[in-house]
Parts: structure tokens; C-alpha cells; sequence
């Protein structure tokens, strides 16, 4: 249990995901008490309904960091959010994500949060930020705890490898750069790293009609990590996502995503037209395929089973991506119970 106000346990997981309807659904079917989901909230209406649906767990934190995304100004911006923690404060225990570029009326708002909610704050710096030689991430990071009037053993400090590319020595290797050049790295509540693998097109490396598999470079990369850090460190990633937004005019050639122990296995259909048979023949091809783990494994595995048997409808874009980052929670939640890595 990630109980409020308390360092996150060493094999807590915590994805990254976009606070969308696929998102919302698939941490919605997670039971377990090892995941702390941090969403990206750029619709603070639709999460005040959603999250209490998805999360109503008052005694097991999420982290809500939103976004800007419709460049308001920032009063009303800072306005938004505390409404959004005033909304979710009877059914949620949520916890504020800041970065070190946020503005006065923000943090004032984040440090009203903080004083009636107790539960502290997560810092989320970039990677490039921190390796940036003309920035001063260290004055940044100190200058936005005084201004919270907060402190590193108060506070998550989420590492965002997230746009770091290249084989997972290599994003090891910037994350331990990172690492090294954080102030105080021994002395926040938790430390988390997060990386990201999965493509931004998968029509660039995964033709049509054919299945191919994805290395998970970003757990491998988190493994490399934690081996040589200082401290504890906490995994972290964007599942089958990505940490860039895109606007889609259309329904992708049907695909479905499939995590496995050190791959994403992609089965991808011929073309947009007709995508309910599509679904249901790459469905049948991934239940019969060896590395199908049962219906009983997660939420994504039952209903892909559905879908190939016809005991639900074919699904869509959505629903699939849906099963997908379900899929992948789960697959990294067992490796770390049972194994001690994502």
C-alpha cells in the first residue's frame, strides 16, 4: 500500500499515462496496491468525474500533474487545479506533480493543496533540464521547495528520462549523470526514474499484416539504473505510450500491443478498412500464440480472449489500447513481486 505521505515501496510501479478514457479504464481494472499511477491531466472537468471512478482509493495515493495545454493564463490555470484537488478530496488521495518552471499563482495553488492535504508534493524534472549546462536545475529545485515552504524528505522527485533515446546503456548511463548532478539525491522521499521505448509510429518499424517484437529498452535501461545508484530508486515509464502529444485524423490500421518479459510483441493488421475483422483475426492469432499468458492474467488478456472467441465485440482503437496498457501494468507489476525488476 502506497499509503499517503510516505515513500513510495521499491517495487511500486509507476506509469505515466495520458488522462484519457483508455487510460482511465485500464487503471480502473488494476487492483493492485503496488501501482501509483501518475496522469498527465489536460481536462480538469472530465477528471474530477473520472478519477474518483478509476481511483477511489483514499488511503493509496495518485499523482495528478496537469498540464497547460490550452496555454490559459496562469491564474486561471492555478484556479483549475485547485479545484480539481477540492473535487477529488473526498474520494481520492491525490498528490500534486510540479515541474521547476512553474509560475507564482501555481505554486500558490500547489502549496494550499499541500497545507489541507498533508501529503506533500512530486517534483518532475527532465533529464535534459538537469544535463543542461546553461540551466541550474539545483537553484531551480531549491528555490521551488521554498517557495512550497516544503523540503526533499517531504517530496517525490520524479528523474523523466522519457525523451532520452538509444540502446539502454546508454539511457543508464544519462540517467546516472542525472543522478549524480541532483541535489540532495539521498534525501527525498523517493526517487523515481522514468523511461520511455515504445515508438511513436509503430508503422516505422512494425509493417502491415505482420508481427514483430519491440525491445523494452526502458526497463532494461531502469535495471542498469537502479544497479549502480547511490539509494533506492523507483521504476517508472509511459507503458505502450509515449510522453509526446499527437493529434490522429484517423483511426490507425488496427493493431493490438502485447508486453511481454523484455519485449512488446505487436501483432498489425493490412489496412484501415473493415478494422472489427481485422481485430478479430489478430486477436485469435495472439491467443494462440505461445507467449499468450490466459484470461485470467489481466484485464487486457480477458478481453483480448473475448474478442477472439466473440464473447464481446471486436473493440476499437481505443478499447484495444485500453487492453494493451492493462496488459503491460500487469506484466511489469508481476516482474517486480517476483523477480525485483520491471
Amino acid at each position: 500500500m502506497s499509503a499517503p505521505g510516505t515513500p513510495l515501496p521499491s517495487d511500486v510501479y509507476v506509469p505515466i499515462l495520458k488522462a484519457k478514457m483508455a487510460e482511465y479504464g485500464a487503471i480502473e481494472s488494476c487492483t493492485s496496491d503496488r501501482i501509483v499511477p501518475l496522469l498527465e491531466v489536460i481536462a480538469p472537468p472530465v477528471a474530477e468525474i473520472a478519477i474518483p471512478r478509476a481511483w477511489p482509493r483514499k488511503d493509496h495515493v495518485i499523482w495528478l500533474h496537469s498540464l497547460n495545454f490550452d496555454d490559459v493564463d496562469e491564474a486561471t490555470f492555478a484556479a483549475s487545479i485547485e479545484s480539481l484537488f477540492a473535487a477529488l478530496r473526498p474520494t481520492s488521495a491525490a498528490v500534486p506533480v510540479i515541474t521547476v518552471t512553474e509560475g507564482p499563482d501555481t505554486l500558490a495553488s500547489v502549496a494550499r493543496i499541500m497545507k489541507v492535504d498533508g501529503r506533500g508534493v512530486v517534483l518532475r524534472v527532465e533529464a535534459e533540464d538537469v544535463l543542461d549546462a546553461a540551466a541550474n536545475t539545483a537553484a531551480d529545485i531549491q528555490a521551488t521547495l521554498d517557495e512550497l515552504r516544503t523540503n526533499p524528505t517531504e517530496t517525490d522527485l520524479v528523474l523523466d528520462c522519457g525523451f532520452v533515446e538509444g540502446s539502454a546503456s546508454v539511457r543508464a548511463a544519462i540517467a546516472d549523470q542525472c543522478l549524480q548532478k541532483l541535489p540532495n539525491v539521498n534525501d527525498w522521499r523517493t526517487v523515481v526514474v522514468a523511461f520511455s521505448a515504445f515508438p511513436a509510429a509503430v508503422a516505422d518499424f512494425v509493417p502491415t499484416s505482420s508481427v514483430r517484437a519491440l525491445p523494452r529498452t526502458d526497463a532494461a535501461a531502469f535495471v542498469l539504473t537502479h544497479a549502480g545508484a547511490s539509494r533506492r530508486l523507483v521504476f517508472a515509464d509511459y507503458t505502450i505510450g509515449v510522453p509526446t502529444y499527437a493529434s490522429v485524423p484517423f483511426a490507425p490500421i488496427p493493431n493490438i500491443r502485447y508486453a511481454s518479459d523484455d519485449s512488446w510483441i505487436v501483432h498489425r493488421a493490412k489496412e484501415r478498412k473493415d478494422p472489427s475483422t481485422q481485430y478479430r483475426a489478430l486477436a485469435r492469432d495472439l491467443v494462440a500464440a505461445p507467449y499468450y499468458s490466459g484470461p485470467t492474467f489481466s484485464p487486457g488478456d480477458k478481453q483480448i480472449e473475448d474478442v477472439a472467441t466473440g464473447a464481446s465485440g471486436p473493440g476499437n482503437a481505443m478499447s484495444h489500447l485500453r487492453a494493451g496498457i492493462s496488459r503491460h501494468v500487469h506484466v511489469v507489476l508481476e516482474r517486480l513481486a517476483t523477480l525485483g525488476e520491471p
